[in-house]
């Protein structure tokens, strides 16, 4: 089964808990800053249980709603700010900050999106401003207006808060450009509301053309009913006591006659050192970034983990050639240890063909075999080893021409060690054949194989540690290696006696 395809147990209990359909699954993010990946772990749980649903038969749109009319509330870290001066305005109406977008909102949707195509998520995006500006919300606007009293007592219930008496579900869009002016009146038949602005000017607004839009919690119960959504994920910071579910699965019941959708409520992602991603905090990982350094199955599998509903803290550093390592296990018939293709990627640049060659002769002969996705995951190998993802340890490289300086502290035993490994190594000696010379040549000379192998490192790489020894010895060649070696045992031990 395909990583798009996969349907995790979590996923098949909340998919039976929803009953037969046709379903509506809906996601939704307001595109007011970076979408991290901590974002995209929601549209992922709703993927799972879309996956889920179609898997027992049935009918399911998958639609993500993008909440382009929401008013820009507080500058993104990065934006100009100068940028204050949008405050108040729907994001598709503020300009791209840097001009490469028709928008503030598709300055941050677009590589979102572009993520998600890449990750093969089949999804319907809906940009509210769009929605709000074809009339789509106009009953649902027209229902609330009707029923003001009603949501206002609910969301002085739920948040305990006294709302002010001229409060209205409704947020015109005034001449300034900003949401928020003050309903005076309701013309139900013309779809529009007469407001006070700013100055006191009245004026009117059309709700079935987009000239404002319905307040946050009251947008979403009415947007359950407008879309007819069965299920929808959120984040504890939405299901929390007081949250804007709470007042939104009464406002649904008891003013739009809908029922609540199906839930499920996940935790937030962290990064290991940084904390919870935020875009307001500019903690932030975005998912083109990581599809950079893996596949999309693996970044699908890594966001979700195990359980959507348990905290998760990302480790892209130390930490990540083992998730790789498992992933390739779970996907690959004879996968190469991450860390060693980090290794050959850094030996080879982007010679995809001296790569084959390396591995072949390091016994991974079938990886070896499919150059276009050998050169997929040298890229994501190559891209991890930079900055700011791999550790100082696992940058290296084989130092062709000279012999690392690290080699002159080597001590004889070590330099004996090698220049006996240098005499024993044999032309076409594969990864597993090597790895055995080496360790049994240490056993043999009475030489702790920890110091054994930190002398191979050391005399290729400069490092006392790196990949597997075998694969890697034999994958540099046995010529080159045993030349090395000798020239590492000889000249070290030279230019030792001379001191």
């Amino acid at each position: 089964m395909s990583d798009v395809q996969y349907v995790p147990s979590w996923a098949q209990r909340v998919a039976e808990s929803l009953g037969d359909g046709p379903h509506v699954v809906v996601t939704g993010i307001s595109p007011s800053g970076n979408i991290h990946a901590g974002n995209l772990r929601e549209v992922l749980v709703a993927e799972a249980v879309t996956n889920a649903l179609r898997a027992r038969g049935e009918e399911v749109r998958f639609v993500f709603h993008a909440d382009t009319v929401d008013p820009l509330r507080k500058i993104s870290p990065g934006v100009p700010a100068n940028f204050e001066r949008y405050i108040g305005h729907s994001l598709s109406r503020v300009p791209d900050p840097e001009g490469c977008h028709d928008s503030y909102a598709e300055h941050f949707l677009a590589p979102f999106e572009a993520a998600l195509a890449e990750m093969g998520v089949e999804i319907e995006v809906l940009r509210s401003h769009e929605l709000y500006e074809s009339g789509f919300y106009a009953d649902v606007t027209r229902e609330a207006i009707e029923r003001t009293g009603e949501l206002r007592d609910i969301l002085r219930e739920v948040s305990g808060r006294e709302m002010p008496e001229h409060w209205s579900p409704f947020l015109p869009r005034t001449a300034s450009g900003r949401l928020g002016g003050r309903v005076l009146k309701h013309l139900p038949e013309q779809r529009c509301v007469v407001y006070a602005d700013e100055d006191g000017w009245e004026e009117s607004a059309d709700y079935g053309r987009g000239e404002g839009k319905l307040g946050w919690r009251v947008e979403l119960a009415a947007r359950w009913k407008a879309l007819g959504a069965t299920f929808e994920p959120f984040g504890k910071d939405h299901t929390s006591r007081g949250g804007s579910t709470d007042s939104a699965d009464r406002m649904a019941r008891e003013v739009f006659d809908y029922p609540v959708p199906g839930r499920y409520e996940y935790e937030w992602i962290q990064l290991r050192g940084r904390g919870a991603m935020s875009s307001s905090k500019g903690i932030v990982l975005l998912p083109g970034e990581l599809l950079e350094i893996m596949p999309p199955g693996a970044l699908r599998r890594m966001v979700l983990g195990r359980d959507p509903a348990r905290a998760l803290d990302l480790d892209l550093g130390t930490g990540f050639p083992r998730f790789m390592d498992e992933y390739k296990a779970d996907t690959e018939s004879d996968p190469v240890p991450f860390a060693h293709l980090v290794t050959v990627a850094q030996t080879v640049g982007e010679d995809a063909e001296a790569a084959a060659e390396m591995l072949g002769r390091g016994g991974y002969e079938e990886a070896a075999k499919d150059g276009e996705k050998l050169r997929r995951d040298l890229r994501y190998a190559r891209n991890w080893a930079r900055e700011p993802w791999a550790p100082e340890s696992y940058r290296i490289g084989v130092a062709r021409e000279e012999v690392p300086s690290e080699a002159a502290g080597l001590d004889e035993e070590q330099r004996r060690y090698l220049g006996t490994v240098a005499e024993r190594l044999r032309d076409g000696m594969g990864g597993e054949e090597t790895q055995d010379l080496l360790y049994s040549t240490a056993v043999e000379l009475g030489v702790k194989p920890k110091r054994a192998f930190a002398a191979v490192y050391t005399a290729l790489l400069g490092k006392k540690s790196g990949p597997k020894a075998g694969p890697f010895v034999a994958g540099l060649g046995a010529p080159f290696a045993r030349e090395r070696f000798r020239r590492v045992s000889e000249v070290t031990s030279s230019s030792k006696d001379e001191s």
